[in-house]
C-alpha cells in the first residue's frame, strides 16, 4: 500500500522541510490549496503554523490549542488554529529534528465535533508516512 503513495517536500519560510503524503505528486491536495486563490491564504497560514512547531518544538506546541496529539505511539496529530474550522491531520516525529508530514486537510467542528472518521483514516496513513520518511 505504501507504494501507492509518495512524499512531496516543501519548506517553511526559514527553509525547514515538511512533506505531504500524496498519491498524485503533480496534483496533490496541498498543491491545489497553494494554487487556488481562495485557499492560498489558508495554505500560507498552515505553513506558518508548521513554522511554530519547528520554532518551539513538537512537545511544547502540542500542549497548546494549535496542535492536538491524537495517538502519540504512531505520531498522529491534528494541526489546528490556522484558519477557523480548517484542520490538517499530520504525522509528526521528534528525533533530534522535528519532521512533519501532512496527511490530509479537513474541516472540523461541523456540528457534532466528532472527527472519528478522520482519525480512522489518519491512523491508516501515519504508518505509510513513517515508512516513506525513513526510506
Amino acid at each position: 500500500m505504501a507504494s501507492d503513495y509518495e512524499l512531496v517536500e516543501y519548506a517553511d519560510p526559514e527553509g525547514r522541510p515538511f512533506w505531504e503524503l500524496t498519491t498524485s505528486p503533480e496534483n496533490s491536495q496541498f498543491q491545489k490549496m497553494m494554487s487556488d486563490p481562495k485557499t492560498k491564504f489558508t495554505a500560507r497560514k498552515m505553513i506558518n503554523q508548521i513554522s511554530k512547531v519547528y520554532d518551539y518544538g513538537l512537545k511544547d506546541v502540542s500542549g497548546t490549542s494549535k496542535l492536538r496529539c491524537i495517538e502519540p505511539k504512531i505520531g498522529l496529530y491534528e494541526l489546528k488554529g490556522f484558519d477557523g474550522v480548517n484542520r490538517e491531520m499530520v504525522y509528526a516525529i521528534c528525533q533530534g529534528v522535528d519532521k512533519i508530514v501532512l496527511l490530509f486537510w479537513f474541516k472540523g467542528h461541523q456540528g457534532s465535533g466528532n472527527i472519528s472518521k478522520e482519525i480512522k483514516r489518519a491512523k491508516q496513513l501515519a504508518p505509510i508516512a513513517k515508512q516513506l520518511l525513513e526510506s
